[in-house]
């Protein structure tokens, strides 16, 4: 894993094809993909030997694939606050990684691309990592998204737990890797001063599963279960989209998937019980000066 992530984002624009009860000429769908850890020869669309993405290939052959995009920051939050302000993230105040613990977030008195929409009466959702502050005030419900269900940080920033398929791979076993990212991102200057993997806040312990619409945050969760985390995104993403098939609507999906765990989960990877042991990988872990 290095120092310096790339990222990938997709830009969807769904016209009256996929929601034939308006008009073409009305406000298009959007559905935004923004994932961690990907980078650009890692699917099928682009190239990559033994990687299946029928899906994503669908989407590319049948739109517009834009080949020189950057991410605004080459880790975490910052490249959120990027991404949802379109300003440089060092502009919004925001550090390269919010640690799980910290009480602050995007400043308050930016706008993110959500707030906008909802002003041009789109409907709008957030799935996934949001990892732009953890208290309720910076999450995605009051940063313009009528309804969000994620993980508000990254997935090796907290344990969780997995639910047993009767699935095994040959290294099942949870690693006993110490070595985290944390000092890259220290030296790198992404911290805060006062963050880091020893907060003394136990709530930084496990993984939460959250969930927010119609006002309420709750959270569903703690640890949550990778194994069943695809199928409830699933779930929550196809119902959304049902539900407001005849308004127009922004679905915002920074994938949780694709990064690594904490050392508690085998290699440091995760998924559901319809792919698990479909793939083996054998985690080996990089030293400092290597990353």
């Amino acid at each position: 894993m290095q120092s310096v992530l790339p990222r990938l984002a997709w830009l969807v624009l769904a016209g009256a094809g996929c929601c034939m009860a308006r008009e073409a000429v009305d406000r298009p769908n959007i559905v935004m993909f923004f994932v961690d850890d990907l980078g650009y020869g890692d699917l099928g669309f682009t190239g990559h030997p033994t990687t299946h993405t029928p899906t994503f290939d669908k989407l590319a052959f049948n739109g517009k694939v834009l080949t020189s995009w950057y991410s605004g920051c080459p880790v975490c939050s910052g490249s959120r606050a990027a991404l949802m302000t379109g300003r440089q993230y060092v502009r919004t105040g925001v550090p390269g990684v919010f640690g799980p613990t910290v009480n602050v977030g995007l400043p308050l008195n930016e706008t993110t691309v959500a707030t906008q929409l909802k002003k041009a009466g789109y409907a709008t959702a957030a799935m996934g990592k949001w990892h732009l502050g953890q208290r309720r005030m910076f999450l995605p419900a009051a940063r313009g998204f009528d309804q969000y269900l994620g993980i508000p940080f990254s997935d090796d920033m907290g344990e969780a737990r997995a639910t047993s398929c009767n699935k095994t791979c040959e290294s099942d076993e949870a690693t006993k890797e110490t070595y985290h990212m944390w000092e890259n991102y220290r030296e790198g200057g992404f911290l805060l001063k006062q963050d880091g993997p020893n907060a003394n806040d136990p709530g930084g312990d496990f993984l939460p599963l959250v969930h927010q619409v119609n006002g309420s945050t709750t959270v569903l969760e703690q640890p949550l279960d990778f194994t069943t985390l695809a199928s409830k995104y699933k779930a929550y993403v196809t119902d959304f989209i049902e539900k407001h098939q005849t308004d127009p609507f922004f679905l915002y999906m920074p994938f949780s998937h694709v990064h690594t765990t904490a050392g508690n989960q085998p290699q440091k990877q995760y998924a559901g019980c319809n792919f698990k042991n479909s793939t083996c990988l054998l985690y080996t872990s990089p030293s400092p000066r290597d990353s």
